[in-house]
């Protein structure tokens, strides 16, 4: 070979080796190009992931505010007395409760003696000298005839009097001065029973409140806010040993009905719990919840009865018996069936538990005190295949706050299955705790209009007068005169 040969072969390779140099170098700016399009990749594909992780929350959040504001006395706790509107009721049943439909018109019923005004009424409390009569006399146009013509109005007139009470010294005389008689002037029962009954039961203020006997008087009781609270505290003093007598109704009670209200006493949460039969009951005031308040209470520590609570696992230590509100679980229910689609063991169970009261109504009226033990095991086997259903379906649901609300309540139903199912078991029992909740209902008044109590001594206070004038009412006693007999150092209900 020669020389000019070998010469060709160098340049061309020299060439070859250039042109992999030039490649090598693109190929490493493409490189660099792809590294630094991953390192893009990776950070877009985080930004993406935490954006999706946002949009998860928010899509959560949007369905917590909605099933917020959503909620009403039919899916929820909450008192009818908090709903913006009413719910719609579902065709030929009540969507709280499933009664069924009466065929009966609304209003009062042939037959039925109403409340209004009448005659009869009227010579009734005459004869009985329970009212005044002042006769007026009057001519009208007419042929002359023997028969008058005798109208009623009924009226009422509030006057002040003065009860003047003289003290003679005498050397052997035993008595002293009585306490109430220490200050020259003082208020007596009649003026202390209505401050109680208008400012405890029918919560007006105590500015309203003095303003009224300053208006209704004309200025002749000007009594202060000061002695108001002086008369709500001798009032539940002197109630002490009639509560002691209420304690021992709900003590010897089959079932006691107990649940818990929030409120505020200068400005802090505090806790109402009341303890109800069908003719008592007894509220509690306490800081906080749990245990502590129970045992202070020491009613349900001595207790030996079934307990009606809405899930209050607090409860599971006392009584023989604990059972679940019905009505609850049928609230929790409607709230899942108004927010979830595409699931029906809610419908389903809702229903069922419905049917099954509605079936014991039906037992009841016919004279049974129980179902057969072939009817309880025929409920029992469609209950468990109801919350076989819910635990399929709720794999289903896609909002992750809805599914854990919804497995949260097939896990209570299911564990506490034989304290929901105790109403078919033995007719006594109740089917809900709405005893309870109607027994509260005054403080979610007061705390509305007056925003709470100043302390809690004053809430105690609150309390105890408040059991005495609700355990008047369910007994068909006048509240006003349980009060008034009690200022004068009575022990009713015994």
């Amino acid at each position: 070979m020669g020389k000019g040969y070998m010469t060709d072969m160098f340049k061309q390779l020299e060439e070859i080796s250039k042109k992999l140099d030039a490649s090598l170098q693109k190929i490493n700016e493409q490189s660099l190009i792809i590294y630094n399009l991953n390192l893009e990749i990776k950070k877009l594909n985080k930004i993406i992931q935490e954006k999706d992780e946002k949009i998860t929350q928010l899509l959560e959040e949007i369905d917590r505010l909605k099933n917020k504001n959503n909620k009403n006395s039919s899916n929820s706790s909450k008192p009818s007395s908090t709903n913006m509107t009413t719910p719609k009721k579902k065709t030929g049943s009540n969507i709280y409760n499933y009664r069924i439909k009466s065929i009966k018109k609304s209003g009062g019923q042939y037959g039925h003696i109403g409340h209004s005004l009448n005659k009869e009424t009227v010579e009734k409390l005459i004869e009985k000298k329970k009212v005044e009569v002042r006769e007026f006399s009057h001519t009208i146009k007419g042929k002359a005839s023997k028969e008058n013509i005798i109208k009623y109005k009924l009226g009422i007139e509030i006057k002040p009097y003065v009860e003047k009470h003289v003290f003679r010294y005498e050397e052997n005389a035993k008595d002293t001065l009585p306490k109430e008689f220490y200050t020259d002037v003082t208020y007596d029962n009649s003026i202390k029973a209505l401050s109680i009954e208008l400012g405890a039961y029918n919560v007006i203020s105590y500015d309203r409140l003095t303003d009224f006997f300053n208006v209704i008087t004309d200025g002749v009781i000007r009594i202060s806010k000061g002695n108001l609270v002086n008369i709500l505290y001798e009032f539940s003093h002197k109630c002490i040993p009639t509560l002691e007598i209420l304690e021992k109704d709900i003590l010897d009670s089959k079932y006691t009905y107990t649940d818990e209200t929030g409120t505020k006493f200068n400005g802090k949460n505090m806790y109402v719990r009341n303890y109800s039969n069908e003719n008592t009951v007894i509220y509690k005031a306490h800081k906080n919840k749990g245990h502590s308040p129970i045992q202070e209470d020491n009613i349900l520590t001595r207790f030996c009865g079934g307990i009606m609570g809405d899930h209050d696992t607090t409860l599971q230590r006392y009584g023989i018996e604990n059972y679940e509100c019905n009505i609850h679980v049928g609230r929790y229910l409607e709230e899942l069936i108004q927010n979830i689609k595409n699931i029906t063991w809610a419908t389903k169970l809702k229903e069922f538990i419905f049917r099954m009261n509605n079936t014991k109504k039906i037992a009841i009226s016919f004279g049974l005190k129980k179902f057969d033990k072939d009817k309880i095991k025929e409920y029992e086997k469609e209950f468990d295949s109801l919350l076989e259903l819910a635990k399929e379906e709720n794999k289903l649901i896609k909002s992750s706050y809805y599914k854990e609300k919804a497995n949260k309540l097939y896990r209570r139903l299911k564990k506490y299955k034989s304290n929901h199912l105790y109403f078919i078991k033995d007719f006594e029992v109740p089917f809900d705790n709405n005893l309870s909740e109607q027994d509260l209902r005054m403080f979610k008044t007061k705390t509305k209009i007056s925003g709470g109590f100043r302390s809690m001594e004053a809430a105690k206070h609150y309390v105890n007068t408040l059991s005495i004038i609700k355990t008047s009412i369910k007994r068909g006693i006048n509240p006003f005169e349980s009060i008034k007999a009690i200022f004068n150092k009575q022990i009713l209900f015994s």
